[in-house]
């Protein structure tokens, strides 16, 4: 493989200072190899951090799930075998209601729903549907608004956003269509000379832009085309550069097809300083395009993670600082299976569980910004 070279104009000494078009191709050069480094990044440490949190992570929070049922059903049993203050009464109530709502919900333990019903108020499946109505509400106007139309509930599933999301995408896609199909089949108006000279210039842009990618890689095969080389070891190297020729056009990775120009020699820093303006404008077109499309890939590389490690979407992520997440997550979900063990193991003795629940405070609810009041300032 041929060595890195940077691909950027200089200014020489004799030289007036770099063009603003100049200006923007190195600028977006050094941002498509920002990152192309994150996306590289990304790619060495999921792998290892997919077959860890397969390997390591998701065994530790069955065993921690399993573990709080236990502890659940070993709350009730004393709760109903023993007598209590109304104040240990109440916090036992809120401990047992409280894991049971989060094993449910999230791990699916509807085993558990009759001993919720019996501490509980209110039926859980009552409030499953009111959290749902609430949520189907919020999600509706979150998609009319992304859309622009109005929704049926029944275009909804409450328990698949993102499918929703996607069905709903390809529904518009598809009308969206159909409409263009029909308009195309009504008589048009007539174009002004104005509107037609845009659309034709418009036109010329974009085959002028694709020529300029073509006109790269072809020069490279011209170069590199391993059947005109009669030396085997040649043509090996050839055959393996001409592969990443190939790669990085169907990419249209106009960087990298700069590389191996500069590698190969088939250009120099001369004549990269000296791209003249229309060539270079459409260069620019091209690693803009380049560059929002690796933006995009990095965003939707960076969503799994933080999907797999149960990231806040606010939290500060890299690929470093993925590695870290994981160890941290494995060593909680560690502590807090061997936390649940032991709790399981003096609660069986009651005096133990009350001296405990003697020091243990309900804590305050969460303070919800969408429905909660802001408390008063003081």
């Amino acid at each position: 493989m041929p060595a890195h070279k940077v691909v950027h104009i200089k200014t020489a000494t004799a030289q007036a200072p770099l063009s603003p078009a100049q200006k923007k191709f190195n600028t977006l050069i050094k941002k498509i190899d920002a990152q192309k480094t994150v996306l590289r990044e990304w790619q060495e440490n999921i792998v290892q951090c997919s077959q860890d949190a397969v390997s390591k992570l998701e065994p530790l929070r069955k065993a921690l799930h399993e573990r709080q049922a236990e502890l659940v059903l070993l709350l009730d049993q004393q709760f109903t075998s023993h007598k209590f203050t109304a104040s240990q009464q109440d916090k036992l109530t809120h401990l047992i209601t409280e894991t049971c709502e989060e094993l449910i919900t999230l791990n699916q333990r509807d085993d558990l729903k009759a001993i919720f019903n019996k501490y509980s108020a209110d039926h859980f499946d009552s409030l499953e549907e009111a959290n749902d109505d609430m949520a189907l509400e919020m999600m509706k106007g979150m998609l009319e608004q992304e859309f622009g139309v109005s929704l049926d509930d029944a275009e909804i599933d409450i328990k698949d956003p993102q499918g929703t999301a996607e069905r709903l995408a390809e529904m518009f896609k598809q009308q969206h269509e159909h409409a263009e199909q029909e308009t195309a089949k009504r008589p048009q108006p007539k174009k002004s000379a104005k509107q037609l000279a845009k659309e034709a210039k418009e036109m010329e842009e974009a085959a002028n832009v694709s020529k300029s990618i073509q006109a790269v890689y072809r020069q490279l095969v011209g170069v590199l085309h391993p059947d005109r080389e009669p030396d085997p070891a040649e043509r090996e190297r050839k055959t393996e550069l001409m592969q990443q020729v190939t790669v990085a056009y169907s990419k249209k990775d106009l960087l990298r097809l700069l590389e191996l120009q500069l590698a190969v020699e088939q250009i120099d820093q001369s004549q990269l300083n000296n791209i003249n303006a229309d060539r270079l404008n459409h260069y620019n077109k091209i690693l803009s395009d380049q560059l929002r499309e690796l933006e995009e890939e990095v965003f939707l590389r960076e969503s799994e993670i933080r999907l797999m490690l149960n990231a806040s979407p606010f939290e500060l992520l890299s690929p470093k600082r993925m590695v870290g997440l994981l160890k941290q997550e494995i060593r909680t979900a560690q502590d807090m299976v061997a936390r649940v063990q032991r709790d399981l193991l003096a609660f069986r003795d009651v005096k133990r569980l009350k001296a405990w629940l003697k020091g243990y405070r309900i804590p305050e609810p969460d303070f919800d910004p969408f429905f909660d009041e802001f408390p008063p300032f003081r």
